[in-house]
């Protein structure tokens, strides 16, 4: 068992890499001592940690990612025939490292360590992506609350009748002006990190019992193809 201290401000979050489970909880730092103390004790970390702690079983985790630079350590879990994620989040550089290099150790024989270094193209897309969905997006609601503050009344109806009533509703408040200011802010967001990502792409420690093939630049090619072909078709129709 290797436990960390990851403090900030007034509050610790106690983390705990287990042969069997990741451990981690936020508590102040009287707490955490307790805790610690519990543990060297030789009491088990499944009954140390309250129901709020972030709990990941080993075994039925199928990757370990983490990205250089970012406080996040995620986990790809499969829970039968799903896949889920869960993450930690870890303040401090140093001991994210070490909860990391800890994880490689006890999962050893299992798991692989695989480094990718992304290149400019690679890391683009996903913001790319996010840009052309937002502004798609932006226009269609703005537009919509146009056409519903023009109409004098409008009635909904159909399946998911509830639904449909909710999002005509947020439509009438926000107005255009509204929905243009909303998504000129996710817009401003994604612009930020496709900067980010260009600036520095990302580098990522992958820890998978299957070997690792980063993605080619063939299908990375074929992705922005992909995407030049929706912005040909569908970007006049919104340019108007």
């Amino acid at each position: 068992m290797h436990y960390w201290q990851d403090k900030e401000d007034d509050k610790t979050q106690l983390i705990v890499v287990t042969d069997e489970a990741v451990y981690a909880e936020k508590m102040d730092h009287a707490a955490s001592l307790r805790q610690i103390g519990e543990l060297t004790a030789g009491k088990s970390a499944a009954t140390v940690f309250g129901k709020d702690a972030t709990h990941v079983v080993l075994r039925a985790v199928s990757k370990v990612q983490q990205q250089r630079g970012d406080d996040d350590i995620d986990f790809s879990l499969r829970d039968g025939k799903e896949e889920k994620t869960d993450s930690i989040s870890i303040a401090d550089e140093g001991i994210r490292n070490e909860v990391f290099a800890a994880i490689e150790r006890v999962t050893q024989g299992r798991f692989q360590r695989y480094e990718d270094q992304t290149n400019r193209a690679r890391a683009a897309f996903g913001p790319v992506l996010a840009l052309t969905i937002f502004g798609f997006g932006t226009k269609i609601a703005a537009s919509a609350a146009a056409a519903i503050r023009a109409a004098e009344e409008y009635e909904v109806s159909g399946r998911k009748k509830g639904l449909k009533q909710l999002i005509v509703w947020v439509l009438d408040t926000l107005g255009p002006v509204g929905c243009w200011v909303i998504g000129g802010i996710l817009l401003a967001l994604s612009a930020w990190v496709l900067y980010d990502r260009l600036r520095t792409p990302p580098f990522y420690n992958i820890l998978q019992a299957e070997p690792y093939k980063p993605q080619g630049p063939v299908k990375t090619t074929l992705k922005y193809l992909a995407l030049a072909a929706v912005l040909v078709v569908f970007g006049p129709m919104f340019l108007r």
